[in-house]
């Protein structure tokens, strides 16, 4: 049975201190964000129905979600699984400070492992899918990053080639043990790409 997964990058945030905010509260949506996520739910709207939409527990999640529930006329489901990688001691630094590279498939010392990642979101997804065939999930660059890896059989090392600014929409199809990804927002030369 065809199920259809519809991952969206949460808006650009409001740091003006430039520090990883990683989990940290207060870190929402700056004006610019609120309209990227205004244009994606637009996108998304005309992608219509769906049956479910998700969203991670952080504050920029949250807004962003609250943003496409308005226009889709959908409740949010928050659950933890979509929320952003766990960073630890290093969240209120400058992004200097973060090791090169910052994720890799065991862990680095005080940052969660791209395999723990790809466990909860695969989880999520695994039980997401068991009840709906068109879901929306709002959630982050890293967790969103290491999914759509997973779906396309890519290895981590290819993480650094991916392009996944704020509010892109990434649209799974999932059927019979196979995953096809495309980007549904922005739009590339007025086509999906």
């Amino acid at each position: 049975m065809k199920t259809t997964i519809y991952l969206v990058r949460h808006g650009e945030v409001y740091n003006p201190e430039g520090i990883i905010y990683g989990r940290l509260p207060g870190y929402g949506l700056s004006q610019k964000g609120q309209a990227q996520v205004e244009a994606a739910a637009g996108a998304l709207a005309d992608l219509a129905p769906f049956d479910v939409l998700y969203s991670s527990p952080l504050q920029r999640a949250q807004e962003s979600a609250a943003l496409v529930s308005a226009r889709l006329s959908m409740p949010v489901q928050v659950d933890d699984r979509l929320a952003e990688t766990d960073i630890g001691g290093y969240q209120g630094h400058p992004f200097a400070d973060l090791p090169s590279p910052y994720m890799t498939e065991t862990g680095v010392s005080g940052i969660e492992s791209a395999a723990s990642m790809r466990t909860r979101l695969m989880a999520w997804a695994q039980e997401a899918t068991g009840v709906h065939r068109r879901i929306i999930a709002v959630s982050h660059r890293d967790p969103i990053a290491v999914a759509l890896l997973a779906w396309q059989d890519l290895g981590l090392e290819t993480l650094t080639q991916m392009a996944l600014p704020t509010a892109t929409v990434q649209e799974i199809t999932l059927e019979e043990g196979r995953a096809e990804v495309v980007c549904r927002w922005p739009l590339v030369d007025g086509a999906a790409g």
